[in-house]
Parts: C-alpha cells; sequence; structure tokens
C-alpha cells in the first residue's frame, strides 16, 4: 500500500491505484498533437517559481500535536527492521564488552513496549540499566516483557516520563537512543541529548558514551509521480500542509540526484544548541543527474505500460513526470560507533529504495510539480528552529529551493575556490558549553593520573 497524504484528509491508495491515476495522465495525453518529449514535459510540468518553499512542523500530520507517538504497528515495524535493531544489538555488544566486566551503567532513551535495546544491554553484561519510556501504556508493556523474561528491576528498571524529567540515583556510563525520527532530529534529539549531556551521564564529551554516534539526514531532489499524476480541481496540494511520508521502497518517488548530508547531530557535541533557529552556513547543491532521469523514466514508463497504456501515451507521460522536481526527499541515517563501521541506512548508500521502518519524508515545495533538465542543477537549504528547546514542543522546519543552470553552479563554486579563506569568528561559548569543556579537562586530567599511578 502506499500512503498518501491529500488535503483535509488522508487516504491509502494501493499501487494499482496509484499507477492508474498516473495512467489517467497518460489517457488524457491522446487528445494532445505528438509533440516532441520536451515539449509536453514544458506544457506538462510548468517552469519553476523564482523560489520553492515549504514550512512544517514535526507533529504536522500527526495525531498528536506535542509529539511523535507510535501505534502497534509501528512499534512492530522498528522491532523487525533487519537494517536497525541487530546493528543496535552488535553495537551495544560491542561498547559493553570494550569495559570491565560488569561495570558499565547504561540508560535506554524510548525502550517502547517491547525494551528490545534494554534487553540487549543488559544480555551483554552491562552491570544495570535505565530505560526510559515517555507513553504510559509502552512503559507498561515493557514492564511486563521484564517480568516475563525473569529479570529483576535492580538490573533493568523502567522509568516512565520523558528523560528530561526524570532523575537517576547515578551518572550512566552509556547513552542508548534510538530517537532518530525520519527527519532525523524530529523526535526531539537536540533537546534530549544536551540534557543527558548536563545530568545524566559520567562523561558526556566522550564519543564512546553515546549509541548512536551521530543522527544524520540525508536528502535529494526528487520527483513525485503522484504529485505530477493528480491536480486541481480534485487534489489541491497546495493545501497539504504538512509533508508526504512514503514508504522507503515506494517508487512513485525517484530521486534525481545523489543525496547530500542536510543534518548531522554528534551526540557527544558539546555545542549541541538549546533554542533558536539552526540555519546552514551555505545552501546545497545537487546536479540533476541525467542517468538517473533516464531510469527514472524507464520505471514510470513500465509502470504504465503494466496498467495498459499504450507506448507512445506512456513514453510521453514518463518523459515529463521523470523531468519533474516535486521537492526534496529526506531520510535518516545512523552512525551507531566512532568509527563509522556500524552504520543503518534507511535507504541505500545512493539513496537505492529499500525496506525500513523509516519513511522518506517529501515536503512538495510548489503547488505544482516544476520542471527540471539534467543541464540543471537543485539548489535548497534548510532552517530548523528549535523553538523553546523542551522535547515535547514539535521543531519547525522551512526548506527553500531553486532551480539554477548547471553552468551557474560551476561559477560559483570556481569563485568561492578562488577566494581568500575568511577569518573565523569564534563564538562566545554558553554556560552549558563552558561546563562541558570543564569536564572534559577534569576527565582528561584524571586519565593522566590515573596513568602517572599506574
Amino acid at each position: 500500500m502506499l500512503f498518501v497524504a491529500i488535503p483535509a484528509y488522508a487516504v491509502k491508495i494501493p499501487r494499482r491505484e496509484a499507477s492508474r491515476a498516473l495512467f489517467g495522465v497518460a489517457a488524457a495525453a491522446t487528445t494532445l498533437p505528438l509533440v516532441p518529449t520536451v515539449a509536453l514535459a514544458a506544457a506538462a510540468a510548468p517552469a519553476a517559481p523564482a523560489l520553492l518553499r515549504a514550512s512544517w512542523t514535526a507533529t504536522d500530520g500527526f495525531d498528536d500535536a506535542a509529539f511523535i507517538c507510535f501505534d502497534e504497528g509501528a512499534y512492530a515495524a522498528m522491532r523487525d527492521d533487519e537494517r536497525r535493531t541487530p546493528l543496535f544489538e552488535k553495537a551495544i555488544a560491542k561498547r559493553i564488552a570494550a569495559a570491565p566486566a560488569d561495570t558499565l551503567t547504561v540508560l535506554d532513551i524510548g525502550t517502547g513496549p517491547y525494551a528490545l535495546l534494554a534487553l540487549a544491554a543488559y544480555r551483554a553484561g552491562a552491570k544495570k540499566v535505565y530505560t526510559v519510556e515517555a507513553s504510559k501504556e509502552a512503559a507498561k508493556r515493557a514492564r511486563a516483557v521484564l517480568q516475563k523474561e525473569g529479570i529483576p528491576s535492580s538490573k533493568v528498571e523502567v522509568l516512565e516520563g520523558f528523560s528530561t524529567s526524570i532523575s537517576l540515583p547515578e551518572k550512566v556510563d552509556l547513552l542508548v537512543a534510538e530517537i532518530a525520527g525520519s527527519v532525523g532530529s524530529e523526535e526531539g534529539a537536540y533537546a534530549t541529548v544536551r540534557d543527558a549531556q548536563a545530568r545524566l551521564l559520567k562523561a558526556p564529551s566522550d564519543p564512546r558514551s553515546y549509541i548512536p554516534y551521530s543522527i544524520e539526514t540525508l536528502a535529494a531532489p526528487a520527483s513525485y509521480a503522484l504529485h505530477y499524476a493528480l491536480g486541481p480541481p480534485r487534489f489541491d496540494w497546495a493545501k497539504l500542509k504538512e509533508p508526504v511520508r512514503l514508504n522507503c521502497r515506494d517508487q512513485t518517488l525517484e530521486l534525481l540526484a545523489d543525496p547530500l548530508v542536510l543534518e548531522t547531530i554528534r551526540f557527544a557535541d558539546p555545542a549541541l544548541p538549546a533554542s533558536g533557529v539552526l540555519q546552514q552556513p551555505a545552501p546545497l547543491t545537487w546536479n540533476i543527474d541525467p542517468t538517473r532521469v533516464s531510469a527514472n523514466e524507464k520505471v514510470f514508463f513500465d509502470e504504465l505500460t503494466r496498467e495498459g497504456a499504450k507506448e507512445a501515451e506512456a513514453t510521453l507521460t514518463s518523459s515529463a513526470a521523470a523531468r519533474s522536481v516535486s521537492g526534496l526527499a529526506m531520510w535518516p541515517r545512523l552512525v551507531l560507533d566512532p568509527e563509522g563501521t556500524l552504520v543503518v541506512e534507511s535507504r541505500g548508500p545512493k539513496g537505492e529504495a529499500q525496506k525500513s521502518h523509516w519513511q522518506t519524508v517529501l515536503p512538495l515545495m510548489s503547488a505544482r510539480p516544476a520542471r527540471i533538465e539534467p543541464r540543471q542543477a537543485f539548489r535548497a537549504s534548510l532552517e530548523v528552529d528549535l523553538r523553546d528547546g523542551k522535547p515535547n514542543t514539535p521543531l519547525k522546519y522551512t526548506l527553500t529551493g531553486e532551480i539554477v543552470a548547471a553552468e551557474e553552479v560551476a561559477e560559483v563554486a570556481a569563485q568561492v575556490a578562488a577566494a581568500p579563506p575568511a577569518k573565523a569568528e569564534e563564538a562566545e561559548p554558553s554556560p552549558d558549553e563552558l561546563l562541558l569543556r570543564k569536564q572534559r579537562e577534569l576527565e582528561a586530567l584524571k586519565a593522566r593520573l590515573a596513568e602517572m599511578g599506574a
């Protein structure tokens, strides 16, 4: 099934019906004169406006406006995600095995109803595991799982609430926090990790204190066949206030370029922001890949002909859809260890479609898809408003973009390369940053004293 968010309501459109929506466009093409493909594309996909834009909050489209919550199907999908759960278990076992036996204390944030990662830490030999869950029902079920396994609360203890509102009797050695949204930061990672650094960890500046090491959001411009196929008067995409969220295997969405890293959150970073607006220092630029455009055209063509479209009709329609851009597709990647040997990919390394419990998030940046050609490039930047910095205050995202000629991109790149490096101005550290720096210096001093004593 393909989940498609439609203004004022949501529907599930089976793959066959999605194909027929696109087929309807192909059928309509029979009333048009047979013209060169590029000319039809120009008629079907309008030229891009001067500025493409999308804005939304992390919880837009979800039932709870305060924070992203999960149903039974979502919890089961996380548990059964073969690219996620086994790698987390491996990373946890690797980290605990590197310490003396029965010495590491662990905090698992967002344990869910199965307490999967808490159980992994316990079985790997953790001395004590504290596990936190904001959902009352999920916390209750996690306790039941532990009881059924015969694990006493002295070894694994479930705490109910946000991690920012609970207190521990001790600081822990390791934080395990699978709190990555389909846009990496949308589940409150900034606020959660900052609080853990300040209150809950023994060595907050040590990258080995965290699993994952970092959360990234990857992004690439995308053609979305249904955005191309469905339009006014029946479907008014301009009224859609939340991004479209698609299964990572859904091939009605095809990428136009290799992905770039749009957002990175390193958990050991002492300078994680507390609130306010985060802006990229410069926009990112994707050169539209002609090989991808041709491959996307074939995907759309094959789907149309499979549904009965005539070859001439399918050729014209698939060409136009493949030369349109709907927005910037985004998905998460989790680097679990500082060495980068354990990496959870929700899509393939080049953005390939694959099975994942995470979704591909596509904020539509114009009411109708804009025409784009391989000789062009897509330039975009992301602004993240942390607002008051609380974990239950949804972040606000704003994407801005434009379609530019590849020659213009090359010219700007040459100018940047030729310019002398700007002198960096060091920002005044916040009190929290100063405290973390002092903690780091103290840790280093303790290590030196220990070496001298040895």
